[in-house]
C-alpha cells in the first residue's frame, strides 16, 4: 500500500511539474519564439519535459505494479535534479534552480521508496 501511495505521489508530482514546464514553453512561444527555440534555447525546457514525462510514466507503471516503474521514476527524478544542479553550476540565480533541486530530491526519495518496498 505504501509503495502504491509513493507511486501515485511521484505521478502527481511529475504531472504537476510537467504542466508547469509546458506552461512555461507556451508563455515563451506566446512572446514570439518558435517551438524549437522555446524548447532548446536554453535546453532547460526540454530537459524538464522529458524528466517529468519519465516521472509520470514511472509513477503510473509502479502504481499498476508493472516492472520497471520505480527505475523509470528514479531516472526522471535524477534528470530533474541534475537540471537544477546544472543551472546552479552555470551561475543562474538561486530562485531559478532551487525548486528543481528540492522537488527532484523529494522525487528521488519517493523513487527509492518504490524500489525498496516489496510489491504486494
Amino acid at each position: 500500500m505504501l509503495r502504491r501511495l509513493a507511486a501515485l505521489a511521484v505521478l502527481a508530482l511529475g504531472a504537476w511539474l510537467g504542466y508547469e514546464a509546458a506552461h512555461a514553453v507556451l508563455v515563451i512561444m506566446g512572446r514570439g519564439s518558435d517551438l524549437a527555440s522555446a524548447l532548446l534555447d536554453p535546453p532547460t525546457s526540454i530537459i524538464r519535459l522529458v524528466a517529468t514525462a519519465l516521472m509520470v510514466i514511472g509513477g503510473a507503471l509502479a502504481a499498476l505494479r508493472i516492472k520497471g516503474g520505480g527505475t523509470t521514476c528514479l531516472v526522471g527524478a535524477l534528470l530533474f535534479t541534475a537540471l537544477g544542479g546544472l543551472m546552479a553550476g552555470s551561475g543562474a540565480d538561486q530562485g531559478l534552480w532551487l525548486d528543481e533541486v528540492l522537488y527532484g530530491v523529494g522525487a528521488i526519495g519517493l523513487s527509492i521508496l518504490i524500489l525498496t518496498l516489496h510489491r504486494e
